[in-house]
C-alpha cells in the first residue's frame, strides 16, 4: 500500500512561524512535523509515499530528498497552483496507481496505530474521526452504525485527516481543483461506501502557533 501526504497548503494561521518554512517543516520537539508522519508510516510498514507540494515545496524536497535517508521511497506531486485536498490527490493518481492508499495530512500528529485502520471489502473509504475541538463544536460529519453520513440529526464528529481511500472514487472527476469532502467523499457517503471510526487517543491538527506550543510541550513531557 502507498501513502499520500497532503503538504501543499499555505498554513496561513501559523503566521510568523512559517514565513521562511512551509508548514510541514515546522519543528515539534526538534523534529519537522512531516517527519513524524513519515517515520510513523515507515514503522507501520508503509514505505512508498507520495507527497503533494506547493508553498515553499522546494524546501520539503531539499529536506526529505528521495526518502532513502529515512527508510522510505518518496515521490513528489508538484502543483503549479493549489488544487485543493481532492484535486491534489486527483493530480497524483499516476503516482499512486490503482487501489487503496492511506491518506494523512502533513499537519497531523497522532499516536494512532495505523495498522489498526482497516477498509471493509465492500467499501471505498474509511475515515478516522475525532471528537470536535472546542473551537469547532459543529464538527464535519456524523457516524451512524459505522457509516459516515452528512447529517445534522446525529452526533457530529471531526475528520482527523487520516483515511484509507480507494482511488476508484476519483474516477470520472474532470475538475482540476476540488475539495476531498464535497467532490469525493460526500457523494460516496450518500451511497453508503464510507465507513468511519472514532479515535479517542491523541490526534493533533497543527494549525496555529498555540497548537505548536501545546504539542511541543506534550511531547517534551514524555
Amino acid at each position: 500500500m502507498k501513502a499520500f501526504i497532503l503538504a501543499a497548503g499555505m498554513g496561513t494561521r501559523l503566521s510568523s512561524l512559517n514565513l521562511n518554512l512551509p508548514k510541514p517543516l515546522i519543528r515539534i520537539k526538534g523534529k519537522p512535523l512531516i517527519l513524524w508522519n513519515i517515520e510513523k508510516l515507515r514503522d507501520s510498514g508503509i514505505k512508498d509515499i507520495v507527497i503533494n507540494i506547493f508553498h515553499k515545496g522546494e524546501l520539503i524536497k531539499e529536506f526529505l530528498g528521495d526518502g532513502s535517508e529515512y527508510g522510505v521511497k518518496i515521490q513528489y506531486s508538484e502543483e503549479e497552483e493549489l488544487l485543493g485536498t481532492g484535486g491534489g490527490i486527483g493530480n497524483s493518481l499516476d503516482l499512486l496507481g490503482e487501489g487503496v492508499f492511506l491518506l494523512i495530512s502533513a499537519d497531523v500528529w497522532t499516536d494512532l496505530d495505523l495498522n489498526k485502520v482497516a477498509l471493509k471489502e465492500s467499501k471505498s473509504a474509511h475515515l478516522v474521526l475525532k471528537n470536535n475541538p472546542k473551537d469547532y463544536p459543529e464538527g464535519d460529519l456524523s457516524l451512524q452504525d459505522g457509516l459516515v453520513k452528512d447529517s445534522a440529526e446525529a452526533v457530529r464528529l471531526t475528520f482527523s485527516g487520516i483515511a484509507l481511500i480507494d482511488t476508484c472514487l476519483f474516477n470520472g472527476i474532470e475538475a482540476k481543483r476540488y475539495g476531498l469532502w464535497e467532490s469525493v467523499l460526500k457523494p460516496a457517503c450518500s451511497e453508503d461506501l464510507v465507513t468511519g471510526s472514532l479515535y479517542e487517543g491523541s490526534i493533533f491538527n497543527v494549525n496555529t502557533p498555540e497548537d505548536v506550543e501545546k504539542l511541543d510541550a506534550l511531547l517534551n513531557e514524555e
